[in-house]
């Protein structure tokens, strides 16, 4: 049977583009705000999705973004009804990595300030938020999230070049970023100097590097 490709709208494909841009939540209960951050994410050229309060996030924000990739940021008020921003925060705590939370609030007490900071926070901004500086963070926000990005899909790509390599070959990989020579390794794993060469060449090739130089970045990015 051919493969039948679903055609996108051109409402889709906008959101496609603008995701690639960058990804900005907002998570406040006043409809005005809501309705005056989107207008100026989508003039930024980013995709904004706003919700009332945090459980329509939970309950709506990943569904929505399932097919769409691009760097994202969480716009979040502090002061919400029901569950609180700092709330919220420690319901996601390990989707803050790829997706920075700025805080805002209207009076925050510096408990609330420094909980939020110190549970991950990227920033904290004091309503009325000036918007220079509201663009600004969330520029710095997606330029942190994309490069995390990156960085774990490098360390996924060596994950499944290093799952390629034998037990042996891993070994020897390894003794070989200890520092040892192949006459060490050979002593070190109780096997013949030529053995160790053919294992620590196989292990090169699979893992596309050429040298120690490179072998080493390449080690520098995940767990070998």
């Amino acid at each position: 049977m051919p493969n039948i490709r679903k055609l996108r709208t051109i409402s889709q494909e906008e959101d496609v583009a603008r995701a690639a841009q960058g990804i900005v939540f907002v998570v406040d209960d006043d409809a005005g705000i809501r309705s005056a951050y989107h207008r100026l994410f989508t003039l930024e050229g980013f995709l904004c999705l706003p919700y009332e309060n945090a459980e329509a996030f939970l309950l709506r924000a990943e569904q929505a973004v399932e097919t769409l990739s691009g760097p994202r940021c969480l716009l979040c008020d502090v002061g919400l009804p029901g569950m609180s921003g700092l709330a919220l925060q420690a319901e996601i705590a390990d989707r803050q990595h790829i997706m920075p939370i700025i805080f805002m609030s209207g009076v925050s007490s510096e408990v609330e300030v420094v909980q939020a900071y110190k549970t991950g926070g990227h920033a904290f901004l004091l309503k009325p938020v000036d918007i220079d500086e509201l663009l600004d963070t969330i520029a710095a926000a997606l330029t942190l999230s994309g490069s995390r990005q990156q960085e774990q899909t490098e360390v996924a790509a060596l994950k499944s070049l290093v799952v390629q390599l034998t037990e042996r070959e891993r070994a020897v990989i390894r003794l070989v970023l200890e520092g040892l020579t192949n006459p060490q390794i050979g002593e070190r794993l109780h096997i013949a100097l030529r053995t160790v060469k053919v294992h620590r060449q196989h292990a090169m090739e699979k893992l596309g590097v050429s040298n120690l130089v490179e072998l080493t970045r390449l080690a520098e990015r995940g767990d070998i």
